[in-house]
């Protein structure tokens, strides 16, 4: 769910849709709460997969905001690619791009999705993540897009990836990503020393999606199936024709099992399970490993902001999944965890005990917001099944709060990046607006930015690549930038 401006002054919340319980394709990918007539319709067309992530950026350059609409899944039909779309802005009507949305027709199951303009020439670049695949990133090269996932670097981490959101976690004025996955603490791990692989095809030739999970057994040298003689024969009849005892199986391969059927399937592959922080190197990303305890569960919400407010950016991100099969225990090992950065692009764990962030359930989207008005950045976290936790931030510094006036199109500044500067000529983090980050969540459009000193002068470069360097009048708590070039103080101490 997004804020959105449909025209100035007339604020609307946009509401993916999902259908997997019917798999019908008559109602809406996403559908509009308009505040003014109290109400909620359907404002786009259907389609055959569920609404995943939504992610509002100037994806054009025209100076509104464009809608891209995520595919999460194929109702009956996982892990076929559900396709995604663009929707551009004309007056405030949201009208499919059919050019980019062919490209984005199979991109795969999109489980999490940012606009970042991570080369700093003004546009933004879709940032994807898929499960099952890599962390994709699409370029805007006229009226299309093309993907240069492979030339950054980002092609070999092929992950469970369950969201992306992108910060300056070293100061140096581009944007990193970071990406929460499934962690370590799975029965998983031992065996990525080489890919796991999820096979899906119609074995049966009844229309439907068979899988097969597998793994290379190091001592068989070949690629096995994880589950047993009796569950996956259930699943495909001819498995019990072709092997009528166990020993026999438990020695054959997944293309052995299948036989003739072998040549159906298609292979999903999966190298690494970490949550990971990518490095923005200019010419290509640098993988890092988040700390341990991040690793315990699977991540979900992901958030980037100066919670403790010394000038570095941290990033919190929520974790756990409890629906699983009866085979596995459940992941419950995290509850949620505050990534303190140190300005270098590394992060230190802060104790539950000690953050007083403790969310026990299984936690899934978060968002940033100054709810009190105080200069700090307060907390709310989601839930699958249970009550929006919100967390008032008391213990950090009081920071910079930062409000843009973009044109009509774009009012609070989508898409702009602000920095403070220092003396020296000292720069801060990069902070960048966006409106869909994380695991399906918005952020304030009202940043705090932290202190790491007393600032001189702060920086904007607006969608489109415009920059605008204003002086920060002294005492101000809080300052007013638009894309006019005039810079005001709104609050003194």
């Amino acid at each position: 769910m997004l804020g959105w401006h449909r025209e100035p002054g007339q604020p609307v919340l946009l509401i993916g849709s999902a259908n997997y319980e019917d798999g019908l394709t008559n109602g809406s990918v996403v559908r509009v709460g308009d505040w003014a007539a109290r109400a909620i319709h359907d404002a786009l067309p259907g389609q055959r997969g569920s609404t995943g992530p939504l992610a509002l950026a100037d994806a054009d350059g025209d100076g509104d905001l464009d809608l891209f609409v995520g595919g999460r899944v194929i109702p009956g039909r996982y892990p076929e690619p559900a396709a995604s779309l663009l929707f551009r802005n004309e007056g405030g009507d949201l009208r499919l791009d059919l050019a980019a949305s062919q490209t984005f027709a199979a991109v795969g199951l999109v489980s999490g999705a940012v606009w970042s303009d991570l080369d700093g020439d003004g546009r933004p670049e879709l940032v994807m993540a898929c499960e099952g695949g890599p962390i994709r990133v699409y370029r805007r090269a006229g009226a299309r897009f093309s993907e240069i996932t492979e030339p950054l670097g980002l092609g070999k981490y092929l992950g469970w990836w369950n969201s992306v959101n992108a910060g300056d976690f070293d100061g140096d004025g581009r944007l990193d990503l970071v990406a929460g996955n499934w962690g370590r603490n799975t029965r998983y791990q031992s065996f990525l020393a080489q890919p796991l692989h999820l096979y899906y095809g119609d074995l049966n030739g009844v229309g439907a999606v068979d899988l097969v999970e597998a793994y290379v057994d190091p001592d068989l040298n070949k690629i096995v199936p994880w589950r047993d003689w009796e569950t996956l024969s259930q699943a495909i009849p001819s498995v019990k024709e072709r092997y009528q005892d166990f020993t026999t199986f438990g020695t054959a391969s997944v293309s052995e099992i299948l036989g003739d059927q072998w040549a159906q399937m298609k292979d999903l592959l999966v190298n690494t399970l970490d949550t990971l922080v990518f490095m923005n190197r200019g010419d290509h990303f640098e993988a890092r490993v988040l700390p341990m305890e991040a690793q315990w569960s699977p991540v979900f919400g992901i958030v980037v902001g100066d919670l403790d407010g010394d000038g570095y950016e941290d990033v919190f991100v929520s974790q756990n999944l409890f629906g699983v099969s009866a085979d596995t225990s459940r992941h419950d090992a995290g509850r949620g965890l505050w990534l303190k950065g140190n300005g270098r692009g590394g992060f230190i764990t802060v104790p539950g005990q000690e953050s007083g962030l403790k969310v026990y359930g299984e936690g899934r989207g978060a968002a940033l917001c100054d709810y009190d008005h105080d200069g700090r950045m307060d907390l709310a976290v989601g839930q699958s099944g249970n009550a929006t936790k919100l967390y008032r931030n008391v213990g950090g510094k009081v920071g910079l709060r930062v409000r843009l006036k973009g044109p009509p199109g774009n009012p609070d500044g989508v898409g702009a990046v602000v920095r403070l500067q220092y003396g020296n000529g000292r720069w801060g983090p990069a902070r960048e607006l966006h409106a869909g980050a994380g695991y399906w969540s918005q952020d304030s459009a009202v940043p705090i930015l932290g202190l790491a000193g007393e600032p001189e002068a702060i920086q904007v470069r607006w969608p489109g690549g415009k920059t605008t360097t204003g002086p920060i009048p002294t005492g101000a708590k809080e300052v007013l930038a638009t894309s006019e070039d005039t810079m005001t103080g709104l609050r003194q101490d």
